[in-house]
């Protein structure tokens, strides 16, 4: 019963962090983009934001454990964190 606690007290925070319309765009985006992860360029085209923006909603996301940052040579990508038993969770819900 705690570990059950413990996980709903989990995702509640991680539905706090979404809650933002721009940052539940980008969670949408990443759950039904058809691939693991995007690059940042990708995903603040897909939205219609500016690129600073979008950065800082995805550090946000990155820091609140949602997102994994992976960086190749000079690209960014976002994924996210599947690991995570409360994100796979909500990743049933889009």
């Amino acid at each position: 019963m705690v570990k059950v606690q413990l996980e709903f007290e989990d995702i509640a925070e991680k539905l706090k962090v979404i809650g933002h319309p721009i940052r539940l765009s980008i969670f949408h985006l990443l759950c039904n983009c058809g691939k693991e992860r995007l690059k940042v360029k990708s995903i603040y085209e897909a939205l219609g934001q500016a690129q600073a923006s979008t950065s800082r909603h995805l550090d946000i996301m990155r820091r609140a454990g949602i997102l994994e940052r992976q960086q190749e040579g000079n690209k960014i990508y976002y994924c996210l964190c599947t690991e995570n038993s409360g994100i796979n969770c909500l990743r049933k819900c889009f």
